[in-house]
């Protein structure tokens, strides 16, 4: 049996012993998820692809899964798209992008080769190439006899074949660019670009970003495109090496700029962070309406893994709508309040000299709407006795800090955050997630915990703190 049918076969005949699965996030059917590979609209639905391993909830060798949506909410689960079943990506179909050509949807991915599978890294023994597959239905994938596509001869002298990784293609002009990730001969990350006429034959381009030395970086799942008349440049950083694991935060950042193709110059302005907590590896598409939108890879590093009778491992975040206000990256969620959400209570000019407790469940929206000098207050989600999400408010220090008591995470603090005149707050609960959007998306942060047992109410407190709206809404699928 070749592996994609044993793959196949697998998630078939136990994917129904999965359980406790969010509601309004994307989660496999069964087994371990992470990165969002391949995320694009093609024959009228959203793709995404995402990097997979059904045969248990840890990583191992890397498959690709696949699901169509309409609306991010009802899914429609595929066969998986590629297993690891050639010499060239032996151990793992690594991360990667999509692109409609003619027709045709083609992926193009890393093949990783690895025979320790990274429990022993010696990198003499590692090399990542990169691959192509094709479909005509959007569902079966052939790889192309021509694979890897670009390899060591596409790369020059002063790059390392073991950290080159992520392809992720765009058209411009007729030309086919990708953008991929890689470690210098200084071990430090870089953003390299390679160009094609056709996306079977490739050539070097330019190097368009460097990380500077001292900041001991390297980078993953780069992603480029154009948005409100700038180009924006998103990439995640990690640690360039385990000596580092202790001081390089992972995370992914943006940066705002221009790019010149034709030269192969990338010219930043601005650089921000996506996101100040659970979130790595996204990737961005455009929408059907012209829209561009953004997934990520709900993950802490340091967070606890589900219970093993889950049956599953990761989320996906909703997706975000973006858009730039004056050189910072806007995300907006992007889900059907109409379709999905129910309104249960609105409060107007509330103040909190006494708590305000609202039963929630454990799914819904939340959206307040805190005066500009309003005193500090603290929103708890999930309560249960003395059990909580904690969520510390302070307008007058421009903070947002996060703690739990579900989930094994440090807290985690978003500053700069109250810079208008009208401040607001969004949080979509889910049954194992929380993000919060601050003033309309000019800050996010996402939080995860897998406990089974959370409550079911949110208690908002702070003495003398005024609050213009307090709104709830539960989901209903």
């Amino acid at each position: 049996m070749n592996r994609l049918q044993k793959a196949n076969d697998y998630i078939k005949e136990n994917k129904h012993k999965t359980n406790n699965r969010p509601l309004f996030h994307f989660s496999p059917e069964v087994g371990w998820l992470n990165d969002p590979n391949g995320f694009s609209f093609y024959k009228g639905k959203y793709q995404l692809f995402y990097q997979y391993y059904p045969y248990d909830i840890v990583w191992n060798d890397m498959h690709w899964g696949h699901a169509t949506t309409n609306d991010f909410v009802k899914w429609e689960y595929l066969p998986v798209a590629m297993a690891n079943d050639k010499a060239y990506d032996a151990n793992g179909c690594f991360s990667g992008s999509a692109i409609e050509k003619d027709g045709k949807l083609y992926l193009i991915y890393t093949g990783h080769i690895d025979p320790n599978l990274g429990f022993d890294k010696d990198e003499s023994q590692i090399a990542e190439r990169q691959c192509v597959a094709v479909s005509e239905d959007g569902i079966h994938f052939e790889k192309s006899k021509l694979n890897p596509v670009i390899g060591e001869k596409e790369l020059p002298e002063g790059y390392l074949i073991c950290d080159f990784r992520d392809p992720k293609v765009l058209e411009r002009n007729g030309v086919y660019y990708c953008v991929l990730a890689v470690r210098n001969e200084k071990r430090r990350g870089e953003i390299i670009m390679f160009q094609s006429k056709d996306l079977l034959q490739w050539s070097f381009h330019s190097s368009i970003f460097q990380m500077p030395f001292e900041e001991n970086t390297l980078l993953e799942c780069p992603d480029l495109f154009h948005l409100d008349g700038k180009d924006v440049l998103i990439f995640s950083e990690m640690p360039c090496d385990p000596e580092f694991d202790g001081e390089v935060e992972k995370k992914t950042s943006y940066v705002i700029g221009h790019m010149d193709f034709e030269n192969g110059a990338f010219n930043p302005e601005a650089k921000g962070l996506l996101d100040y907590a659970t979130f790595y590896a996204p990737q961005t598409t455009d929408g059907q309406n012209g829209e561009r939108l953004l997934i990520g890879w709900m993950h802490r590093w340091t967070k606890a893994i589900p219970p093993k009778e889950y049956g599953y491992n990761g989320m996906m975040s909703l997706p975000r709508k973006l858009h730039i206000k004056n050189n910072t990256l806007i995300q907006q969620a992007y889900i059907s309040h109409d379709d999905y959400f129910t309104p249960v209570a609105v409060h107007e000019h509330v103040s909190l000299n006494e708590d305000l407790h609202i039963e929630s469940g454990r799914t819904g929206y939340l959206s307040l709407s805190p005066l500009s000098k309003s005193e500090s207050f603290v929103v708890e989600l999930n309560k249960k006795d003395k059990t909580a999400t904690r969520v510390s408010v302070d307008p007058s220090s421009n903070s947002v800090v996060i703690t739990s008591d579900y989930g094994d995470s440090e807290p985690i603090t978003v500053r700069d955050c109250f810079n208008n005149e009208e401040n607001t707050l969004e949080f979509y609960v889910d049954l194992h997630s929380v993000e919060i959007f601050v003033n309309k998306g000019e800050k996010v942060a996402t939080f995860t915990a897998y406990e089974k047992e959370k409550g079911t109410s949110i208690v908002l407190s702070g003495k003398g703190a005024q609050l213009k709206e307090v709104r709830y809404e539960a989901f209903s699928s």
